[in-house]
């Protein structure tokens, strides 16, 4: 990976980290609103899906730079409403679970 690669990456985990402080409260409201009973998704899935759309939409739209120089950025296309429901939301645990 080249130096303008990493900067194009480290901007783009930037502008994510903004603007998901606008998506996650947004998602939510949208959970509580529409997707529980019309997707019959979880908050979980919900979030992970508006997650994904922002991903989709940095990297085809504005960061369009990086589907043609790293190939990891090739295979990235916009998930459809119904599939929210298929999706495996995140896991994040602030103490791991010792067995």
């Amino acid at each position: 990976m080249n130096f303008f690669t990493g900067l194009l990456w480290l901007v783009l985990l930037l502008v994510r980290g903004v603007l998901l402080w606008l998506f996650v409260p947004f998602a939510v409201l949208a959970w509580l609103t529409v997707h529980w009973w019309a997707q019959k998704a979880s908050v979980a899935q919900a979030v992970c899906w508006y997650d994904q759309i922002l991903w989709a939409f940095l990297i085809l739209i504005p960061f369009r730079a990086l589907r043609y120089i790293d190939p990891k950025a090739k295979t990235v296309r916009c998930l459809r409403l119904s599939e929210m429901r298929d999706l495996k939301a995140y896991k994040i645990s602030l103490i791991n679970d010792v067995a």
